[in-house]
């Protein structure tokens, strides 16, 4: 049951970190719509090769995290600084932009799947992303860092990404309208999102 749950928490925390719109799941779906189906499917295995890399790398080095309590306080330390001056700054742009937008360009003459290989590399924020959400479900007895676990988590969260970008290819046309409404609040609801963990990081200091 346990091993279950690792691939479900992995499949969940992999569709949190890429439902809202960004560079990779905005290309697959105009890839779908100006290409083929077929091209937007090659470019998403290729997202996801990288995707699979990044996770396992994440989880990895959560594991390290876990196993140096010391090393460990400081960074969650840091961390908390980190997440507040990014609320700052999310808030910041979401009042100064009111509509903000971010034409993402398509290099027509690219192998679909070394693009995909290519544009998701250029996500740093997955391995750290990974890391922080393997490390708090680790706080919670939610998982654990044997090798079964990291393996059977890092499908799911390839299995959640692959979903979302699918997704993305798939429904983009009919969910545009309500897409660009999440894309002109994505801001503020970064800033909620890191808020909240900067809140919660806090008061577990404070308690610590």
């Amino acid at each position: 049951m346990s091993y279950v749950l690792d691939f479900f928490l992995g499949y969940l925390v992999a569709i949190a970190g890429f439902i809202a719109p960004g560079m990779l799941n905005v290309l697959a779906a105009k890839i779908s719509i100006t290409e083929s189906k077929r091209a937007a499917l090659i470019f998403i295995l290729g997202t996801i090769t990288i995707v699979l890399l990044q996770v396992f790398t994440g989880v990895y080095f959560a594991k390290f995290l876990d196993s140096h309590p010391g090393v460990s306080n400081t960074l969650k330390k840091f961390g908390t600084v980190i997440f507040v001056l990014l609320t700052i700054a999310f808030l910041y742009n979401g009042f100064r932009v009111k509509k903000p937008k971010k034409d993402v360009q398509i290099k027509s003459k690219q192998n679909r799947y070394v693009y995909g290989l290519m544009m998701a590399s250029f996500n740093m924020f997955a391995i750290p992303f990974f890391a922080i959400s393997s490390l708090t479900l680790a706080s919670k007895d939610l998982f654990d860092f044997s090798l079964t676990s990291i393996i059977l988590f890092s499908v799911g969260a390839v299995l959640g990404t692959f979903t979302v970008f699918y997704s993305y290819a798939i429904f983009f046309k009919k969910i545009e309208n309500k897409v660009e409404v999440l894309i002109n609040n994505i801001y503020f609801i970064l800033a909620a999102f890191t808020g909240t963990v900067a809140i919660m990081s806090i008061y577990r200091l404070i308690q610590g």
